[in-house]
């Protein structure tokens, strides 16, 4: 990222008004410490009887804002498509902190919209709308890199507490303390870094690389969306021949781009897919959640590679195993579905023991 192109759009985020509240991060050389200065006379004169007149303020790198000053001044939020979806789970671990603490013990780290964009990152507003350089008012959108859960707790914390009356919290804002930077990189270090990204994170750290890099998104996506009603690891088995990338494998691709172009490689996905979309022919309603376990597409991988073994051309025994999948029925699948290990057996191998025997009929007739 060039220097240039974030002071160009630091440099269109003006704060002005006697009300501005904020404290620096660090003095990191005299201009910063004089910031911090003025900032704290500004926030003193405001206790005598006349307030001095307002003095433009800049929101940059060593200085923390109030949300509420952002929010008055016409600022609005957005995120990165790709970055991590919001959890309702996580959203209430928030609200239940803030409580706790008595407020944010944290700021929200954002940048510019602009930065974004430039860097070929998918935005949204806060109602999902795409944010593009042609949106109104570019310059008032900030992006939420580091902390969107605590905000979405704040907002809904408040819009509780304004309806009963009662006094709101107040939420902070700062950009990232260096001026050099890459956003896809800043998402990932500043995520691992609070709390431990899982397997689906790191499918959404890959898509805004990928994005970034030039490379294919299509088989990401698709992993990322089956993923929300599974496991990452079911959802890459599907499409990476019956195996799982693992956290390990995700991590290095992130930081590697010919192994980030290998995990995106399309040159079977669509004929994988066919595979997936037989099987959601028959594991269909209460029974679908079998599509999100590894075990299924495992062991479809594995009689996919003995038809192989035995002659028989890949398209054919893939054309088989759709045929298969999409027999099972649903009388079948529900049984698959219900399945719970026993006191000889594991839930996976008596799933993998009746696929064997429904297997063994559907040959003998076909």
């Amino acid at each position: 990222m060039e220097k240039s192109l974030i002071d160009e759009a630091v440099s269109t985020l003006d704060l002005q008004g006697s009300n501005v509240k904020e404290s620096t991060v660090e003095d990191k050389d005299l201009q910063a410490g004089a910031s911090a200065g003025d900032a704290q006379q500004t926030n003193s004169e405001e206790n005598k009887d006349e307030a001095p007149e307002a003095v433009p303020m800049k929101l940059t790198w060593e200085m923390i804002y109030s949300l509420s000053v952002l929010l008055g001044m016409g600022y609005t939020f957005g995120r990165i498509k790709i970055n991590r979806d919001i959890d309702a789970k996580q959203v209430k671990k928030k609200i239940a902190s803030i409580l706790a603490c008595k407020g944010i013990i944290s700021p929200f780290l954002v940048v510019p919209a602009i930065v974004c964009l430039k860097a070929g990152l998918e935005l949204e507003d806060e109602n999902g709308n795409p944010i593009t350089e042609d949106t109104p008012n570019l310059d008032l959108i900030l992006i939420v890199i580091d902390g969107q859960h605590r905000m979405e707790a704040l907002r809904q914390l408040n819009k509780k507490l304004k309806k009963e009356g009662k006094t709101e919290y107040e939420g902070y804002v700062y950009l990232p303390l260096i001026s050099e930077y890459d956003v896809p990189t800043l998402l990932r270090e500043a995520n691992s870094a609070t709390n431990p990204w899982d397997g689906m994170d790191w499918v959404t750290q890959l898509l805004a690389t990928a994005k970034e890099k030039g490379i294919s998104t299509e088989k990401l996506e698709w992993v990322k969306e089956k993923a929300k009603t599974g496991s990452d690891s079911a959802a890459w088995s599907w499409v990476n021949g019956g195996k799982t990338n693992s956290k390990t494998v995700c991590i290095k691709a992130s930081t590697n781009d010919q192994k980030l172009e290998e995990l995106a490689d399309t040159t079977s996905f669509e004929e994988d897919k066919k595979l997936y979309e037989a099987a959601a022919k028959s594991f269909e309603g209460n029974s679908a959640k079998v599509l999100g376990w590894k075990v299924l597409p495992e062991w479809i991988y594995k009689q996919l590679d003995s038809l192989i073994k035995r002659d028989m051309k890949r398209s054919e025994a893939m054309n088989l195993l759709v045929a298969f999948l999409e027999g099972i029925g649903a009388t079948n699948a529900q049984e698959i579905s219900q399945m719970k290990k026993s006191a000889n057996q594991s839930k996976d191998n008596m799933i993998i023991t009746k696929l064997n025997e429904l297997f063994a009929d559907f040959n003998l007739k076909h």
